[in-house]
């Protein structure tokens, strides 16, 4: 009796707990809104009833979102998980800023003809292109023939954030009230408005840009290291990346490419998994054009990453989940998650052509590959 006394003497009180409501109200509340935008918002974005605005990068359309402020904020936008599609302007002889950011991001050049400047080198594009900017790659866009319409894709894939604008865009003007903030050489460095808010372009709002930029400094040597264990394969995988990011082409063009004729329609791939990314140069994105003939149709499938269309000629519509969306020229469609789809073409006589960024965050989680319900028709 008294051995087990002193045992429940020993033992000691069972802690407190506390109620945590908001831990999953949180993530209730913001769940039911984006379930809500979905069924609010259309899955064709018209290109008419976007507008143009002025960013300290560039002058562009912004036609999908993949964070909640940002979708309140612009009630045209369709909503995304991942993905965010956006088309920049730039006129003849001028140019966007000189900046750069962690993520790698594809551009589709619509119209007109220029160069990119990738971290010092020169690289010409031209309509039809597939021009992609490497991770954490200073670049900037030239229009040599134009104006120029660039459409590119950004993946929100929820790791490190921040970029910096070495060089403003030639249009973007402060907000009212207010003043430029200076470096020590004189260059703008970010501006301070009225209310004394702060908000810098370069390097101070990028997490560990010196180690990225340590990373993916210039000229970096073929990779040597000899792979002896499991460690070690990580050692060796850092030199590959580093020489991959400096050597991978940056422009593919499409006669580069050839086009498929294929269950889901025909087909040119500019980014395909099943490529050596040594190769298409981006591991996010799948990119391909697809045209329709004439009163045909795609495929039908279902995958889980989210999928959208640049309209680049044509007419017609997809059907979404079993609903109609009709969309024409320069149109956007935006096929959200876990969604069945297929499009069609209008136009009885005329071909329709668009331009597909798929996403690859969820071939990652092992939500792969398509599951296939019908082929493609004439």
């Amino acid at each position: 009796m008294m051995e087990r006394q002193r045992v429940r003497e020993r033992q000691p009180e069972r802690e407190q707990r506390f109620q945590d409501h908001e831990w999953n109200e949180a993530r209730d509340r913001n769940r039911k809104r984006w379930n809500e935008l979905y069924k609010e918002r259309p899955r064709v974005v018209q290109f008419d009833r976007v507008p143009w605005e002025q960013s300290r990068a560039a002058f562009h359309k912004v036609f999908t979102a993949a964070d909640l402020p940002l979708l309140e904020r612009k009630p045209w936008l369709a909503p995304m998980n991942t993905l965010r599609l956006l088309m920049q302007t730039i006129e003849g002889g001028h140019k966007n800023s000189n900046h750069r950011h962690y993520a790698e991001v594809p551009f589709y050049i619509v119209e007109g003809k220029g160069h990119e400047v990738h971290d010092g080198k020169r690289y010409d594009w031209e309509a039809g292109d597939l021009m992609i900017v490497p991770p954490y790659c200073m670049h900037q866009h030239y229009c040599d023939e134009g104006p120029a319409r660039l459409v590119y894709c950004q993946a929100d894939h929820g790791g490190v954030q921040g970029g910096e604008i070495v060089e403003l865009n030639e249009y973007f003007k402060l907000p009212e009230g207010a003043r430029f903030l200076y470096d020590q050489n004189g260059a703008p460095a970010g501006y301070r408005r009225q209310e004394g808010d702060e908000f810098l372009f370069g390097s101070a709002n990028a997490i560990g840009s010196e180690h990225m930029a340590r990373r993916f400094r210039e000229s970096p040597p073929e990779p040597s290291h000899e792979v002896t264990d499991d460690y070690e394969y990580f050692v060796r995988l850092y030199q590959e990346e580093c020489y991959w990011r400096q050597a991978v082409p940056q422009v593919i063009r499409p006669r580069d490419r050839q086009w498929q004729d294929t269950r889901n329609g025909r087909c040119l791939w500019y980014i395909h998994p099943n490529h050596p990314p040594m190769v298409t140069g981006l591991r996010l994105f799948e990119c391909y054009a697809q045209e329709l003939p004439p009163g045909g149709r795609s495929g039908k499938h279902h995958h889980i990453g989210e999928e959208i269309h640049f309209i680049v000629e044509g007419r017609g519509y997809d059907v979404i989940d079993g609903e109609k969306w009709e969309w024409e020229q320069d149109d956007v469609v935006a096929c959200p998650v876990l969604s069945a789809h297929q499009s069609f073409n209008a136009d009885p006589v005329h071909p329709a052509k668009f331009i597909v960024f798929k996403s690859r965050t969820y071939d990652y989680m092992s939500f792969g590959g398509v599951e296939h319900f019908e082929d493609a028709a004439p």
